[in-house]
């Protein structure tokens, strides 16, 4: 089974440009000059939320088409994919640290309320801390048995408690969509495709992987989502993305989200320019399982600034505590 990484370095389509409806004060949205949208209130939650009201169009797309396929999804949950959770989990909880409300209490903290926050206070999942000097988390993206998120250490020194939380909420995505279950899936199907005998096994396989590897980095924008969902300002992602792509303790407060945001658009308007560029640009995701840090960028500021997701925050109920 294919884990579905969340915080690698790591599409689809852009927002309708239509005019949001205004928010009530309480929720009230700020536009920081040509940068990002900030709010300045309380966070809310969504007890009920739907995967569908937050999941990029193309992931959206691959996993209905998926869910038509008849005893597929007991195929994974009961069959390889469970045994595969369950092989990953204890290999966790014989090489990691479990977090719990006395073991790493502020980690534990950041989980429950982000599950709160995502519609996910019921399901029970673990959170490991392994020292691993490359800064990721990963999540086997199904709501089996163990439902578990690793961190690594490095992980942890680099971000600050509002990225760390923002991180754990992209984890909860995956596990929000399952995108485990059905991107297993997916790999099988690939699998079995380039078996067929001659060119037509060839041609299929290579025609499967690539839309795969499609889905998986729009599944990666879905989860982006997630984390402005349980952050609530987008500010706070984009500076996860930004760290993981050139940041260090050491750096401080040198480090502008603002201008990364420029730094993407900049990039957009260049590959852009001919289709010498825009074959460039698709050669350098093409293979990837993750969009490039500023393709993420770019469109989780579109999407902040979206009718969608203010009329999700808006229709929020207050965070209790």
């Amino acid at each position: 089974a294919t884990r579905a990484r969340g915080v690698g370095l790591a599409t689809g389509g852009r927002m309708q440009s239509t005019s949001p409806p205004k928010a009530p004060d309480a929720y009230r949205f700020e536009s920081v000059g040509e940068g990002l949208s900030t709010r300045d209130s309380a966070k809310v939650a969504w007890p009920h939320l739907a995967p569908a009201r937050f999941t990029h169009p193309l992931d959206t797309q691959a996993t209905r088409a998926l869910k038509r396929l008849p005893f597929a999804e007991d195929l994974v949950r009961r069959g390889f994919g469970g045994m595969v959770e369950q092989a990953i989990y204890l290999d966790n909880m014989s090489n990691s640290v479990r977090v719990g409300p006395k073991q790493l209490p502020d980690i534990y903290e950041m989980l429950q309320e982000a599950k709160k926050i995502l519609g996910l206070e019921s399901l029970a999942v673990d959170i490991f801390v392994r020292q691993n000097p490359a800064p990721n988390a990963y999540t086997m993206a199904m709501q089996g048995q163990k439902p578990f998120i690793v961190l690594h250490s490095s992980l942890i020194s680099l971000l600050s408690k509002e990225e760390l939380q923002a991180v754990i909420a992209h984890e909860l995505g995956h596990l929000k969509c399952e995108h485990g279950v059905w991107i297993t899936l997916s790999n099988i199907l690939t699998v079995f495709a380039s078996q067929l005998p001659g060119n037509l096994g060839r041609t299929l396989g290579e025609t499967f992987s690539a839309s795969t590897l499609r889905w998986l980095r729009a599944a990666e924008l879905s989860c982006d989502r997630a984390s402005l969902l349980v952050a609530q300002d987008p500010r706070t992602v984009v500076s996860v993305i930004m760290k993981l792509s050139g940041g260090g303790a050491a750096f401080g407060q040198d480090l502008n989200p603002e201008d990364y945001v420029r730094q993407a658009r900049d990039f957009e308007k260049e590959s852009e320019r001919s289709w010498m560029f825009r074959r460039m640009r698709d050669a350098l995701t093409s293979q990837l399982s993750h969009p490039l840090p500023v393709e993420r960028v770019r469109e989780l500021d579109e999407w902040s600034k979206s009718a969608d997701y203010r009329e999700l925050v808006a229709g929020g109920t207050p965070l209790s505590k």
